[in-house]
Formats: structure tokens, C-alpha cells, sequence
């Protein structure tokens, strides 16, 4: 079983984040995201449905956010050239490749 709050299972995900971090791929900005007053919370693309939430039904709003993003354009190539090597459902890497949106020009 994993849990989040277990000290050796964060340690590595902060380890990770600052080496995002030393190389320049993370950093803090504002960008428009998916806000539900009602539940009080941020909501994925996929958890919206007409400008709803999916639970519940309340009205979902744009608005910027500061949070942390990360320059996934700038390892695009690596992360789908990588995928092929992982033991994953075709499915669930189809679904990585989209996420990634790996795109060329304007």
C-alpha cells in the first residue's frame, strides 16, 4: 500500500520536484483554471460538463490561479519516446500521449 504522508514516499517527490526546479522546468504563474465555487475547489477539464461541475451540477467558473506548472513542451520528446519502454495498457499510454500534447509551430 502507498501513502502519500509516508515521509519515503514524499521525500522522492519533493527530490524530483527540485530537480524540475534546479533545471528550470518548474516554475509558479497564473493560469486560467476550472473554479466551482458550490464545492469550493479547482476541477479538471474532464469534470466539467457544460459549464458544470460533474458532481453535484454547480456552476464552474474561469479564473487564474497561481500554482506551479511544468515545461512539459520542453521534455516532450523524451517523455513520449520513453513511454514505449513502460509495461502499461496501450490505453493508458495513449491517454500520457495526449496529456503530453507533444505539437509543433503556432
Amino acid at each position: 500500500e502507498i501513502s502519500t504522508t509516508d515521509p519515503q514516499y514524499y521525500k522522492w517527490t519533493q527530490w524530483i520536484f527540485l530537480q524540475l526546479f534546479n533545471r528550470g522546468l518548474a516554475y509558479q504563474d497564473n493560469v486560467p483554471v476550472n473554479w466551482c465555487p458550490e464545492l469550493g475547489t479547482v476541477l479538471a477539464n474532464e469534470e466539467v460538463i457544460d459549464g458544470l461541475s460533474e458532481r453535484g451540477g454547480f456552476p464552474v467558473e474561469r479564473r487564474p490561479m497561481r500554482q506551479w506548472v511544468l515545461k512539459i513542451t520542453d521534455y516532450a520528446d523524451r517523455l513520449l519516446e520513453d513511454l514505449e519502454e513502460l509495461d502499461w495498457p496501450e490505453s493508458i499510454k495513449e491517454m500520457q500521449r495526449n496529456w503530453i500534447g507533444r505539437s509543433e509551430g503556432a
